[in-house]
């Protein structure tokens, strides 16, 4: 009896393998690639670097789960409304500029920026970094250009 329970056990790691293997190849390959979350106006387009935040635990952002696509969800996917006309908790605006959130990029950078000035205030400068299409103070870029060496 001891051994079918092993067998049992063996082969359903073998099986599940491969699969886990394949989720985790891809999730890799994602954080790799900077993406753009669109905006109506692409001055306010985002571009979001997975690297940059490699230190914040992913569930911070990815604060929902389902096993069965993958172990992480995109913001897209539950905040589907589009626009900043509304106050509604699962639009994608909302989700990113909620203050007080603990998922909001707004609320990171605010909190960072406060606790942290010297390192953070001359980077996070009004909306930037987040939405790179806007124009920027000239000793604000080279606070950022800092930042990433």
């Amino acid at each position: 009896m001891k051994y079918i329970a092993l067998l049992v056990l063996a082969v359903g790691l073998c099986v599940a393998s491969p699969a886990q293997a394949g989720n985790m190849k891809m999730m890799a390959d994602t954080i790799k690639k900077p993406m753009t979350i669109k905006a109506k106006k692409p001055l306010l387009n985002v571009v979001f670097n997975h690297t940059s935040h490699r230190g914040i635990n992913c569930f911070t952002c990815h604060h929902m789960k389902d096993e069965q696509k993958g172990r992480y969800i995109p913001c897209g996917e539950c905040h589907a409304l589009t626009g900043r006309d509304t106050k509604d908790p699962m639009s994608m605006f909302m989700a990113a500029h909620t203050k007080g959130s603990k998922h909001s990029c707004y609320s990171c950078h605010t909190d960072l920026t406060t606790r942290a000035p010297d390192t953070y205030a001359k980077v996070f400068y009004n909306c930037r970094p987040c939405h790179t299409g806007l124009k920027q103070a000239p000793d604000t870029m080279k606070a950022e250009q800092s930042m990433q060496k």
